[in-house]
């Protein structure tokens, strides 16, 4: 891992099932969507943005001892590696840092939706919806030349 990895990768190891398993606790009611709220269950604290959501699901500190409730997506990316579509699997995510809070978005990609990778589901948070675990075009719908594939650098491994 890079220094800037290990200087920042503020979780524990995770593996992917425990990911998926985060993720699906803010459907249990649909979480919803606030860049200045937050949300606690048994995972902690969060955020209730896209971010905050990611944070909580990768097991990232959330309150405290994290004021913010998580990282942001720029914070996301500098704590994860950037992959091929073909290495995607569940955990890792489909993310944009281009652009100011209003157009940054990340979203965890969860499985392929059709044979020739055109489509995926993922869990996502989002200011029209909340919480949800929905049908994106790959990368990510109408805007996906913004979106990155990535993996976080504590990832136990690929597989689950």
């Amino acid at each position: 891992m890079s220094t800037a990895h290990r200087d920042l990768a503020l979780g524990k190891p995770i593996r992917r099932s425990e990911i998926v398993e985060r993720a699906e606790s803010w459907l249990r009611p649909s979480v919803p969507y606030s860049q200045t709220k937050f949300h606690q269950n048994e995972y902690g604290i969060y955020r209730t943005d896209c971010s905050g959501y990611v944070s909580m699901a990768w097991g990232l500190p959330g309150v405290p001892p994290n004021r913010h409730g998580g990282l942001d997506t720029i914070g996301l990316a500098r704590i994860s590696s950037l992959i091929t579509k073909d290495e995607l699997v569940a955990g890792d995510v489909l993310l944009r840092t281009e652009g100011t809070n209003l157009t940054r978005h990340v979203t965890i990609f969860h499985e392929w939706a059709t044979g020739h990778r055109t489509a995926y589901w993922g869990f996502e948070q989002s200011g029209e919806t909340g919480t949800v675990r929905r049908r994106i075009s790959f990368p990510y719908d109408q805007s996906g030349e913004l979106y990155e594939p990535r993996r976080y650098a504590l990832t136990a491994s690929p597989k689950f």
